[in-house]
């Protein structure tokens, strides 16, 4: 990789950044705040945009040159010493105070070459709250050669404090096009890109999860839930299935998201669906009440809660099918 190419989709948030990358080039910092905050559901770009705005930054062509200068070669390899990268330790499941210290530290020395000292931290609202009170430091008092970027799924994970001194930039879901244009580069068939890109809701990570064996196993998940609410089949092996499905909480966030579908399908949104079962049944729900599928939907979020208090994976989850059956 000889730089980090512009991210898909996102135009006026990227329009915005590389303005100010144009201007700080031009040797005006007006706009060019000293923290950010990148927020929006995870795998639509947050992350690839903070460090391709890095290059930007720290290009003195503003990623521009041909063939790619030195600075923009260091980006892409993770290695520029004026870039910091801080992620969730592979040990842990937090970033802590040990790893905040350390990006500060880091922070405070001026830059080795043009443009400022630029820290990205991915996975922010994984920060404990200890953590986030050692950044706060420098987002009250930045050393003015600085810039930090928190990369985060949701914005209220970070304390208020936080997210105050920050600029916000909300990033939306990418389209169905833009998502299969990624799977494509990435290796996938256009037709399975296609597919996996119809039922991803906007992000590259969920799409990623959907090969040919993903796809049937989401067809086949939603299907037996479907038949279960609808008394066409004994809620054993539904719970049997959703029980397995541990690892991935259950596949309780696939059904919640399926459910959402069918709320916008009954309120007259069209929604791509590749399975035409699956279609069939957005078809129905085009003519269903709209008040009893958010019903639904909120026993689903529901059990969730409940499963992450700890409570009896098997014993919620049934609860949940039989409080659904129509």
């Amino acid at each position: 990789m000889s730089r980090i190419a512009q991210p898909l989709g996102h135009g006026d948030v990227l329009a915005s950044l590389r303005a100010l990358a144009v201007a700080l080039a031009g040797g005006s910092d007006r706009g060019l705040h000293h923290a950010w905050l990148f927020s929006g559901q995870r795998g639509v770009g947050k992350f690839l945009t903070a460090r391709w705005w890095a290059t930007l930054l720290k290009c003195p062509q503003v990623g521009e040159c041909e063939p790619a200068c030195d600075g923009c070669r260091l980006i892409a390899a993770g290695v520029h010493p004026d870039v910091v990268e801080i992620a969730i330790p592979e040990d842990k499941r937090s970033i802590g105070i040990a790893e905040s210290r350390a990006l500060l530290q880091r922070l405070s020395l001026r830059p080795t070459r043009s443009g400022p000292r630029i820290g990205i931290v991915r996975d922010a609202g994984a920060m404990t709250i200890d953590a986030q009170n050692a950044v706060l430091k420098l987002l009250e008092e930045p050393p003015g050669f600085a810039v930090i970027v928190l990369v985060a799924d949701n914005a209220g994970a970070m304390l208020p404090t936080v997210r105050s001194r920050c600029r916000h930039l909300a990033f939306g879901d990418l389209a169905e096009s833009e998502v299969a244009a990624i799977l494509v580069s990435l290796g996938r068939s256009a037709e399975e890109a296609a597919a996996a890109a119809a039922c991803a809701r906007g992000s590259v990570a969920r799409a990623q999860t959907y090969d040919a064996e993903g796809l049937a196993e989401r067809e086949a998940l939603l299907l037996a839930y479907e038949q279960a609410r609808n008394g066409q089949a004994d809620i054993d092996a539904v719970l049997q299935a959703l029980v397995a499905r541990k690892e991935s909480g259950y596949a309780l966030g696939e059904l919640l998201e399926w459910q959402l579908t069918k709320v916008k399908s009954s309120l007259g949104n069209r929604v791509h669906e590749p399975s035409e079962p699956l279609a069939r049944v957005l078809e129905a729900a085009a003519g269903a009440d709209t008040a009893a599928l958010l019903e639904e939907a909120g026993r689903i979020h529901w059990t969730m809660t409940a499963l992450e208090r700890n409570a009896n994976a098997r014993l919620a989850i049934r609860d949940l099918l039989l409080n659904v059956r129509i």
